[in-house]
This record gives structure tokens, sequence and C-alpha cells, in this order.
């Protein structure tokens, strides 16, 4: 009986009010077997599936009011990727006039939404998509965020993320475990050619009773071809800041930078093509990072080298099948499947079969 008047209240309502609500999302899993430190382990994995609302409204005079949320979860029931609140994607409220957007909430790098050409692979593992070289296609919290519009071709966007812990702000002494975030990107796109560039800034984090650390700047630029079925894009970065910028922390699974006083250099290369055939997609990646610098010396066996070969096949204009190969060759023993340390070997090999389903 409920579910019947329900139903029947939301039948009455009037079609204006679901005019401008757009109701999307992905639904993304797979199954990949994972090998590292001697131990194969297969999985049953959400590769980042979410659901979204999004609206607009006329304000008159070329102004329009635009609004989002999107939240984040996982299909196969394990909170893999943390989320815990509604709203755990890019979600905003703001104003669109025609010439530009501005946004307020929880908002997407540049690179997160407008990038990462060179990383068209779905999956849960690093071994399988090029999850380090495309480490920084986050979303930033309590953040603000201008795009311009279109202007034959070119496009700019910059973003401000404040630091979470406000109750801190203003006691420079206090542990500020937030960082503020300056984000900058360009990009210029005209008959299949694109070129992507982003900056970003990051201020010091202070953790009370140990130190302060290096502030972090990184450069990141993607150029290449995308048209008449064929892909192929180039990438390069260059990060210089606390230990947290380079490639081996984010491949340990330990992003909290070390407050040794010391300041690291790292850069990367990553290159993918593919081509449709029909309804198949084959496509290869290979990305790799030089040594970093510590204090400008170049400290050795602190690299690693990727490669994936895949192919996807496009069941329909909304469901696409994947299945890849990759591997990740680190320089030092950083990857384990198992509880023992001692076990930890130098490669991280998968291979996965994956299903995407938008809406």
């Amino acid at each position: 009986m409920k579910k019947t008047l329900i139903a029947l209240a939301v039948a009455t309502l009037p079609a204006a009010a679901f005019a401008d609500v757009t109701i999307y999302g992905q639904i993304k899993a797979g199954m990949e077997n994972v090998h590292a430190g001697g131990v194969n382990q297969t999985n049953v994995d959400d590769m980042g599936s979410r659901i979204g609302f999004k609206g607009s409204e006329d304000l008159g005079n070329g102004l329009k009011a635009i609004w989002q949320v999107e939240s984040g979860f996982d299909i196969d029931g394990s909170n893999r990727q943390g989320y815990g609140s509604f709203a755990s994607r890019e979600s905003f409220v703001g104003l669109d006039t025609g010439f530009g957007k501005v946004r307020l909430g929880n908002l997407s790098t540049f690179s997160d939404d407008s990038m990462s050409v060179v990383n068209p692979w779905e999956s849960s593992s690093s071994a399988l998509q090029l999850d380090a070289f495309a480490r920084d296609d986050v979303r930033v919290k309590n953040a603000v965020r201008f795009d311009t519009a279109n202007y034959n071709g070119f496009q700019a966007a910059f973003l401000y993320g404040t630091k979470e812990d406000k109750a801190n702000a203003f006691d420079k002494d206090s542990a500020t475990t937030q960082r503020e975030t300056y984000n900058l990107g360009l990009s210029y796109e005209n008959s299949g050619f694109f070129g992507k560039y982003q900056y970003i800034h990051q201020t010091p984090v202070t953790i009370a009773g140990v130190g302060t650390s290096k502030s972090n700047d990184s450069h990141r630029l993607e150029t290449g071809y995308n048209a008449n079925n064929l892909l192929v894009a180039f990438g390069y970065r260059n990060d210089r800041g606390d230990s947290s910028i380079t490639p081996l922390s984010f491949l340990k699974g330990n992003n909290a930078p070390a407050l040794d006083g010391n300041k690291y250099k790292s850069q990367e290369y990553a290159l993918t093509a593919a081509y449709t055939l029909g309804a198949f997609t084959p496509k290869i990646s290979y990305a790799q990072a030089k040594d970093y610098e510590m204090n400008g010396v170049r400290q050795d066996n602190t690299g690693y080298k990727q490669f994936l070969v895949g192919v996807d096949y496009q069941m329909s204009k909304r469901t696409t099948v994947g299945l890849q190969y990759g591997e990740v060759k680190a320089d030092q023993a950083i990857f384990n499947n198992g509880s023992d340390a001692s076990s930890n070997g130098s490669k991280l090999r998968g291979v996965g079969l994956n299903m995407v389903h938008t809406f």
C-alpha cells in the first residue's frame, strides 16, 4: 500500500520538477589475477562505480545556476574505495555565464576531468592502469574552480582548495595535515590534435613535534591525436617537493611525506596507442620513471618501467568489455601480496577482464 501511494505521489508531480535533472553513472567491475612477491591473488573488484545527479536553472540574461551531486560505491560490497559519505565524488553548486563557469564544492583537478587521455585503462590494480603516472587525478575538497568557455579550441581552468583542518589555520606552529592546493589547467584541441597542461602547487604539511615538509610542485603535459579511430598520446610529468611526489612512494601505498628536510625531483614519461576496428579497440601503453633526485643528487634504483596491452570490445553504445595484461617493474622490491614483508618483489603483474556499463 505504501509503495502504491509513493508511486502515485511521484506521478502527480509536475513534469517541470524533473525537466532539468539528469541521472547518470557508471557500473564498473571485473575479475583480476595479480601476482606480487611470489603470491598470486584473484579478485572480483569494483573499478570505480558511481551515480550522479545534475541539473541547471536558467536565471535569464545568459546566466545559469548549475549543480551536481556524485557518489561512488563498490558493487562488490568491499568498500575498497573508502566512500563513506554521500557526494563523495565531484559535487558542486555554481554559476555558468556563457563566458565561463565558477563552482564550489568537492571538485576534480584539471587532469582528473580533462586529461588522462594517455591512461584509457579500467582496473583496480596499479599493474593494469597507469596509476602512478596519473596519481594526481583526484578531487579536492573545500574547493572553488573557474573554467573558461571554449574559445576556438582553447580552454583554461583554475582551482583553489583550502585546508580542511581550519581550526589550526591561524596557528603557524600547529599540525596542518591538509595542504592548500592551487591547480592551473590549459588545453587546446583542433581536428583531433590536442595539447593539455596542468600545474599543481601544494603548501607544506606540518606535523606537531616532528617538523614541516617541503611544498610540492607538479607539472604535467599530454599531447597527441585522437580522431578517425586512432589514438596516439604522449605524456610527461615533472614533480618537485617532499618524498610524497615520487612514484615509488605512490606504488608503495605510502603517500605521507617523509619530513627529512630533503627535496626530491622526479620525472616520468608515458605513451599510449590505440586503434578501433569495428567494435574492437586494441591498445598498448608504456610508462617509465627515471631515478629521482634528492637534493640534486640522483638516487640509484628509484625508478620504474610499466607496460600494458589489451583490447576493448564495445557490445553497445553503453556497454564495453575489456581484457588486459600489465606489468610494473620497480627498481626496488616494494610489491607484496602476502603479509610477510620479506617476500617483497620488484614486479607487479596482472591480467584482468572487466565490464563497464554507463547510464
